[in-house]
């Protein structure tokens, strides 16, 4: 677990993946797509790692690596990402929501999950198999992503809506 550091470089450098990388090292050699979830209970988070599942060899022929931190233990975590093949896959367990609250995913208001449009996506993610289930962690936690090149960020996506879908495959590529 990371220290209870607050600045960004020291939070950068604090965490470290189920194998040991860290995320500031494991940005030096190649990009870092670096995906925040919710929970693990969370339609929308399912649907983002299925989604991401099958745009995995396109996001690493962009040359960035994929990753997720979340909101649970690391042993929850694996046996949620297992059915994906994504044990090779770095996850940061971040169960504080330190990461999350320094870059800016911070807890959702009611009308961030509770609208029109994300009640539509609920409904049309149900329809492809991807529904709710036990939440890990914050459920009102909001996700995001980050491409981390060197430590830094280069791009970055704060979802609005807990439903927002964002355009993955633009986010992992290194202009």
């Amino acid at each position: 677990m990371p220290p209870a550091a607050r600045s960004l470089p020291d939070l950068i450098h604090s965490y470290h993946s189920q194998t040991g990388e860290g995320v500031s090292s494991l940005s030096q050699s190649q990009p870092l797509l670096l995906v925040f979830l919710r929970h693990f209970g969370c339609t929308f988070c399912r649907e983002a790692v299925s989604e991401l599942e099958k745009l995995r060899p396109q996001i690493e022929a962009c040359g960035t690596r994929l990753s997720f931190v979340h909101l649970a233990s690391e042993e929850r975590a694996g046996k949620y990402f297992a059915p994906h093949h994504f044990e090779d896959i770095p996850r940061f367990s971040d169960p504080e929501g330190l990461l999350y609250e320094e870059l800016g995913l911070y807890r959702a208001k009611w009308h961030q999950y509770l609208n029109p449009r994300s009640i539509a996506r609920l409904f049309a993610a149900w329809s492809r198999g991807h529904f709710l289930g036990a939440p890990a962690g914050d459920i009102e936690r909001m996700p995001g992503v980050f491409l981390i090149h060197r430590a830094e960020i280069v791009k970055s996506y704060h979802h609005k809506l807990v439903s927002d879908r964002p355009d993955y495959l633009s986010l992992a590529a290194l202009e």
